[in-house]
C-alpha cells in the first residue's frame, strides 16, 4: 500500500486485496473527493480510504487526507444510495472504433464498477448495475457492430483537448480526463453523436490492457454484450 494512501486498519478487514488494489490504482489516476468534491491524484495531494456503511453493505470512498482520516462512517437508511453505480461505484473510461456495416464508427466505453465490498456478490453487483443503466434509458447491445437507437437525455461533453463529462437523465455519470485520438474527435464532430457504450467487466481500469485497438476493443464489448451486461444508445455530442 502506498504510503501516501491511508487506509485504517478496520476497512482493511472489510476490503479485499481486489478492492485495495482498485483503489490505489483509481488514486493514482484520478479520484473525486468525497468531501470536497474536489479532484486529486497521488501522490499530492495524500489521500484516504473512507468506508461508507449501511449494516452489511459497505462502499469505499476517497479523500484528501487534509479533508479527513481513515474512517468508517455510518450511514442508516443509505442502501439505496449505495447501490446506485451512479454514485457507489468508480467509472472508467475509453474511446476506440468499433465495426459497423462496411467500415467503423467511434465508440465511447464506459465501465461501472464496485469500489468496495457489498453484502451482495459480484454477480448480483453487475446485474444491479446494469438494470439501473436500463432504468436511465439506455438499451441492451448484443454485439460491438450491432445497431443501437438513440439515447434520449444522455450527452457527451468534450472539453479541450482531454476533458471528458457523461451526463444522462439521472445527472453526470463520468467527469475526469480522457486522452482520445484525433481521428476519433473528427469523426464524433461531424456526426453530431457518440456510440455510447455502458458495461461491466471489460476491465477499462486496467490501464495497460485497455482496448487500444479495433480487435482488442471488439473481443472486450462482445464479451460483456453475450453476458447481457452492455449497454448503449446514441449519445448527443457536446464540444467546447
Amino acid at each position: 500500500m502506498p504510503h501516501d494512501l491511508d487506509v485504517a486498519p478496520e476497512i482493511a478487514d472489510l476490503l479485499s486485496r481486489e478492492d485495495l488494489d482498485r483503489l490505489v490504482r483509481v488514486a493514482t489516476v484520478s479520484y473525486e473527493c468525497w468531501l470536497c468534491m474536489r479532484p486529486g491524484k497521488l501522490p499530492d495531494p495524500p489521500a484516504v480510504v473512507i468506508i461508507l456503511r449501511d449494516g452489511p453493505v459497505s462502499v469505499a470512498r476517497l479523500a484528501h487526507r487534509f479533508c479527513s482520516e481513515s474512517l468508517v462512517v455510518d450511514m442508516p437508511d443509505q442502501n439505496a444510495m449505495m447501490y446506485d453505480p451512479a454514485r457507489a461505484a468508480g467509472v472508467d473510461a475509453g474511446a476506440t472504433f468499433l465495426p459497423y456495416q462496411a467500415g467503423h464508427r467511434p465508440a465511447l466505453l464506459l465501465e461501472v464498477r464496485a469500489t468496495g465490498g457489498m453484502d451482495a456478490g459480484q454477480e448480483e453487483r453487475d446485474d444491479r448495475a446494469v438494470g439501473w443503466l436500463l432504468e436511465q434509458g439506455l438499451h441492451l447491445v448484443a454485439t460491438a457492430g450491432g445497431e443501437v437507437v438513440t439515447a434520449p437525455g444522455w450527452t457527451v461533453h468534450l472539453r479541450g483537448s482531454t476533458g471528458l463529462r457523461v451526463t444522462g437523465p439521472m445527472g453526470r455519470l463520468y467527469d475526469g480526463e480522457l486522452q482520445v485520438a484525433s481521428a476519433w474527435r473528427r469523426e464524433v464532430t461531424a456526426q453530431g453523436r457518440c456510440l455510447l457504450l455502458v458495461g461491466v467487466g471489460m476491465g477499462l481500469d486496467q490501464v495497460d490492457q485497455a482496448p487500444h485497438s479495433m480487435q482488442g476493443a471488439i473481443g472486450r464489448v462482445d464479451a460483456v454484450a453475450q453476458q447481457g451486461r452492455l449497454a448503449g444508445g446514441l449519445a448527443a455530442i457536446d464540444i467546447t
